[in-house]
């Protein structure tokens, strides 16, 4: 009987194994086979139950020979059948049978609608299909599509003999169960685990079975939180070329921990994909009607993109012609009281177990303050995190440098969660995030059922909230960017922490028992108003934390401060004020200060001695500066904790004598200024600038400390070049802005620093510049330059020379403009001299992305009679330059270049001047060329019926001609 259960478990596992690895199926034979050895062993068992029964005679006397027999030949019966079995097992031609295997589970689905999505599904589509990606993450925010995106390519592979042999299907709990994980593969492979395997032996036996060599894709849905793919059985990307794995999840964090190898982000719908999904959900005849039109186009803009919600408003109003209702969901939508059918269950209730699922409270408090913002507001990320700081939300312990720092990481897991989304800026080097504006609804849902929150953020109030709306558990308050004139009312709101009412006017002031009741009051921010005092009964805040004046144009009068000893922050930068609040030397518990262009004319340096917990001193453009010498410079040695000090100087001496002190090496960031700057300024970190006709007339050069990573040179006449006491100290320089300094005639001297560090170089209004380096310059001059601007430099006829452009390898952007006699970007400089053979190489820029050039009238080459490879080159832009009429990079087109360029920029008449100099690649240049309006100016003619403009006047690029394809190849 052992010898059969041995055949019977080498059989199972060798079934079991050919119908995972090569989709075969047991003969008929074998599964009646495998059924009768459970029926023998059965009977065998019910054998050596009755064996075990000791039947005796005559009242148990004597044995029961009868049924001893009866017995043996029931035996001999068995092992008669038994050793027929094992003669029937040995399946000599063949335990299984090849059959058509199921490729997988064809999904319900919708209809994939919008180019956004489409694109995010051709592009996980080719990652598919790349043999060297093995693990793909797809992420974004709950109810984008993600689900449906993979569904639609899952139901393409089911249905297309594709690369694939099976494609599996499973969605994770959102709890993490890895034993209904692995269970669920199995299933979906036919895999049986029995019932005493444990977690390794079903890793085990999943891993064998989905190694090959038939081809498995794995897609697992709505992942939240990553495994171990060794503990699961998934086979590690490195030992298996015949599966691949797809998540989908909400989090770039639960990527990463899945270590997937390529990222796809599901974005959001653009507002012409959001109106036609719209229109689709709600029916065309409806929203044709003129009086639903344009409020059902403001509701399509409230979802903000977002297919789930889009869907299900679409639905809710699916054929309701009463304009009331639709006005009454628009309404609700941009109020965030939204009671619309379906909104609750299937759209914010998933958006708020993303919420439920952040990491932990502190995660969660931030994510819900970022609610006191307007809908749809840009949040500066550094603002954003001091206000969790000034709150105590990042907790009491630690510095105030270690706490941005955690903020940032925080900001980072709100992102990579989609619970923020980053913004760029334009014209902004600062950090900034949004939140979506259903995110925002679903906060401020949890956050108003308690009433701990009221917010009429950017809601154009003129009135402020009525009495009974300052409800006495409110906690944060949020009026900032309205139309208040005055705050009338005495609230009582003893729990009230943070109360923002930055950008009203103010202008008829603070109820004067306005902060009677607020006695936990931590942060208060009124910048940004016209206020012109504030109410005596500010000064009984004992608890605040944070006082924020900043911009306040029209102040005049703080009360005392000598009650507030827990204040930390007190920024009266940009505010009015001439004189400082009494109480000052009383604010022992300060640790940032900043005083920032503020008129006040009375900073005592004595104060300092008693801010010992100061960490941020800002003093920059103080209205009066402040006489750092001897005196101060030892008040602030007093501040131990300092770690940004910014200040600016009246006079080299003053700024020398603290550079001396090496004060300077204390702090981790600072500032500093010798002149006064203008408000508009700003500079980065570690930064000084020199700023003053008459900063280099004296004897005396500045004493520059290290650690300098940017260098501003603002109108200082009398130098003709950098000084070398700044070449002596540019170890670390990474920016440098030349600025109207107007007797500059070259930049760097050979033989000096070669300003290894460098990555960023603006040169503005130099009249006298007529070069950049003064002689032969050395090997690695400017390596590491990435950034070149040249603006209004008159005097300047060729921009970079052929030996200093061997150096520049790093190069990513150049931008000239407004140079009146430049006539080449490259060239020789020495004047007819011989050349040398390295000005006959090629000039390789192998890093350059962006050409810039603007009004630049004389500009006739970028590198005469010389063969340019920029093979990363992204963009060009040129206007304004009538005489340039050839680029250096299409004399011999690269197929790097050609797969890199995405836009050429430019006038009409300068299109059709690159295709008379460049005509093989006349369907490159249509293709990607946008005629811009700042440079109609020099079209001076039009052509008419041009068969260049037919063919190639397509704006999406698709149909260049077949020039670009017989010349290029494919793109």
């Amino acid at each position: 009987m052992r010898i059969l259960n041995a055949r019977e478990t080498d059989i199972r596992q060798m079934v079991t194994i050919e119908r995972v690895r090569n989709g075969m199926e047991p003969k008929a034979e074998v599964k009646l086979w495998l059924e009768n050895v459970d029926q023998i062993k059965d009977s065998v068992n019910k054998v050596k139950e009755d064996s075990a029964d000791d039947r005796r005679c005559l009242i148990g006397c004597f044995p029961n020979y009868y049924f001893r027999m009866k017995l043996g030949n029931m035996v001999e019966e068995q092992i008669h059948k038994v050793n027929e079995l094992l003669e029937q097992g040995k399946f000599s031609e063949g335990a299984v049978v090849g059959m058509l295997p199921e490729r997988g589970k064809t999904l319900p689905t919708t209809m994939l609608m919008g180019e956004t999505a489409k694109r995010s599904s051709r592009r996980i589509w080719h990652y598919l299909m790349d043999e060297s990606i093995r693990t793909i993450g797809i992420f974004g925010m709950g109810g984008v599509g993600k689900t449906t995106i993979m569904i639609e390519i899952n139901n393409r592979l089911v249905r297309e003999d594709v690369y694939f042999d099976t494609v599996i299907w499973v969605t994770a709990s959102r709890e993490p169960n890895l034993p209904k994980l692995q269970n669920d593969i199995a299933k979906s492979i036919g895999l049986c685990f029995d019932s005493d395997d444990d977690g390794m032996t079903r890793a085990s036996k999943l891993w064998n079975a989905l190694r090959g060599p038939k081809k498995f894709l794995l897609i697992i849905d709505d992942l939240w939180e990553a495994f171990s793919h060794q503990e699961v059985g998934i086979p590690c990307q490195e030992f298996s070329n015949s599966f691949k794995l797809v998540i989908t999840t909400r989090s770039l964090s639960v990527c990463r921990g899945m270590e997937t190898m390529r990222e796809v982000e599901v974005e959001l719908l653009s507002s012409e994909e959001a109106w036609d999904l719209f229109k689709h959900k709600v029916g065309e005849e409806v929203v044709s009607s003129l009086s639903i039109e344009a409020v059902a186009k403001e509701i399509a803009k409230e979802c903000g993109g977002l297919p789930l919600a889009i869907a299900t408003v679409g639905r809710a109003l699916r054929k309701e012609y009463n304009v009331r209702q639709w006005r009454i969901a628009l309404r609700e939508l941009q109020n965030s009281t939204i009671r619309i059918d379906g909104m609750e269950n299937q759209v914010l209730s998933r958006l708020r177990f993303s919420y439920e699922r952040l990491k932990d409270d502190t995660t969660r408090s931030c994510f819900l303050f970022c609610a006191v913002y307007p809908k749809d507001h840009h949040v500066n990320v550094e603002e954003l995190i001091r206000y969790w700081i000034y709150e105590g939300l990042l907790g009491n312990l630690g510095d105030m440098e270690t706490k941005m720092q955690q903020g940032y990481i925080l900001v980072d897991e709100l992102k990579n969660a989609c619970m923020l989304e980053s913004i760029c800026q334009h014209g902004s080097i600062d950090e900034h995030v949004k939140m979506h504006d259903l995110i925002r609804d679903m906060a401020i849902a949890l956050t108003g059922a308690n009433q701990i929150y009221m917010v009429r953020a950017r809601h154009s109030i003129c009135k402020p909230p009525l009495h009974e709306e300052w409800h006495p558990d409110l906690e944060r308050v949020s009026l900032m960017r309205n139309d208040l004139s005055s705050l009338d009312c005495e609230p009582r709101c003893p729990k009230l922490s943070t109360l923002l009412l930055q950008y009203n006017s103010l202008s008829k002031g603070i109820n004067p028992s306005f902060f009677n009741h607020m006695q936990n009051l931590q942060v208060l921010d009124l910048s940004y108003t016209g206020i012109l005092r504030l109410p005596d009964s500010f000064s009984n805040l004992e608890n605040l934390r944070a006082l924020l004046l900043c911009s306040c144009w029209n102040l005049h009068y703080v009360p005392t401060l000598s009650k507030l000893k827990e204040l930390r922050v007190l920024d009266l930068s940009y505010s009015s004020i001439e004189h400082m609040p009494h109480g000052m030397e009383m604010l022992a518990n300060l640790r940032r200060l900043d005083l920032s262009h503020c008129r006040a004319n009375d900073f005592q340096s004595s104060f300092l001695s008693n801010y010992r917990m100061l960490e941020n001193l800002l003093l920059i453009g103080l209205w009066q500066s402040l006489e750092l010498g001897k005196v101060f410079v030892d008040q602030l040695t007093s501040c131990i904790n300092l770690s940004l000090f910014e200040a600016n100087f009246r006079t080299v001496e003053d700024f020398n004598y603290y550079t001396m002190s090496g004060h300077w090496s204390q702090v981790e960031s600072f500032k500093f200024c010798i002149g006064y700057p203008e408000s508009s300024m700003h500079f980065g970190r570690n930064s000084v600038a020199l700023i003053g006709a008459h900063m280099f007339h004296r004897e005396i050069p500045a004493l520059l400390p290290g650690r300098i990573h940017e260098l501003v040179l603002l109108a200082c006449s009398g130098i003709n070049h950098l000084p070398t006491s700044i070449s002596f100290a540019s170890s670390q320089l990474q920016i440098c802005k030349l600025q109207h300094c107007d007797d500059m005639e070259w930049i760097i001297t050979s033989g000096w620093s070669t300003f290894p560090t460098l990555e960023s170089l603006e040169i503005e209004g130099l009249g006298k510049l007529h070069t950049f380096c003064m002689g032969i310059p050395q090997e690695g001059t400017l390596a590491n330059l990435k950034v070149l601007h040249v603006t209004q430099c008159n005097d300047l006829k060729t921009v970079l020379s052929f030996e200093l452009v061997q150096n520049l390898k790093s190069l990513e952007e150049i931008v000239i403009e407004n140079c009146e006699r430049i006539e080449e970007i490259i060239g020789d400089e020495r004047g007819g001299e011989d050349v040398t053979q390295v000005d006959n190489a090629e000039i390789i820029l192998p890093r350059l992305q962006k050409l810039k050039l603007s009004s630049l009238p004389r500009l006739t080459s970028i590198c005469w009679n010389r063969v340019m490879i920029c093979d990363s080159l992204s963009i060009i832009e040129v206007h304004k330059c009538p005489e340039l009429t050839a680029l250096p990079f299409f004399v011999e087109i690269r197929q790097p270049l050609i797969q890199s360029l995405k836009q050429i920029k430019g006038s009409r008449r300068w299109r059709e001047d690159l295709t008379k100099s460049h005509p093989d690649c006349i369907g490159l240049l249509y293709s990607i060329f946008k005629v811009t309006q700042s440079s109609a100016a020099y079209d001076i003619f039009e052509p008419q019926n041009s068969a260049a403009n037919e063919i190639f006047e397509e704006d999406d690029g698709r149909n260049i001609g077949e020039s670009a394809s017989s010349s290029f190849g494919p793109r």
